[in-house]
């Protein structure tokens, strides 16, 4: 049973895999399944023996290496996060010979957490809270309708909070956040 399951997550996985490095039609060979910084190798050989997996940076240098005794086939995952953004390949070496992959790696675009709230009920006191992991500036703009009311700049050293009495806006105001690197976050209505 373990032997078929095994059989039937390479197929899946050689069935993703792109067509030139893989003959679909026959359960051995290797495939690559990125998700994200995790990059999923499934291999089957022929018989079982010694496969050695090399990985290259878009240079030629070897970034990681490993090798394999005595195994018929594997599912290994490699995580990639801690790795400059570009080209790599993964090179398997079995008895067969040598069968290359090229997996492109690049870091998520990650979107800052900002969080407003209004703070008493029926009133015009909002929250505006930031989730910041490093040294930042940011720019806090509040906007009433489409003209801008308020514009502050801080440095920071970690998160953010700050409190502002809007007593004078009517509706919901616009809070608009910026770094330094000048990603933009907004709200055009703060939560209850």
């Amino acid at each position: 049973m373990k032997k078929i399951l095994s059989l039937v997550l390479v197929l899946v996985a050689i069935a993703q895999a792109n067509a030139n490095e893989v003959d679909p039609k026959s359960p051995v060979g290797m495939a690559v399944v990125k998700n994200g910084a995790i990059v999923k190798l499934f291999y089957r050989g022929e018989q079982s023996g010694k496969v050695k997996v090399t990985i290259y940076n878009h240079k030629g240098d070897v970034v990681f290496k490993e090798v394999m005794q005595e195994t018929e086939h594997f599912m290994r995952p490699y995580n990639f996060a801690s790795l400059p953004e570009g080209q790599y390949t993964i090179e398997l070496n079995d008895a067969s010979g040598k069968r290359f992959h090229k997996v492109t790696h690049a870091k998520p675009k990650e979107k800052r957490v900002v969080y407003v709230t209004r703070l008493n009920q029926g009133g015009n006191k909002y929250m505006l809270a930031v989730r910041n992991d490093e040294k930042d500036v940011l720019t806090v703009r509040i906007y009433n309708h489409k003209a801008m009311i308020f514009e502050e700049t801080q440095r920071v050293d970690g998160d953010f909070a700050r409190v502002y009495n809007l007593t004078s806006v009517v509706g919901d105001p616009t809070f608009e956040v910026i770094d330094k690197k000048g990603n933009a976050t907004r709200f055009t209505k703060a939560s209850q």
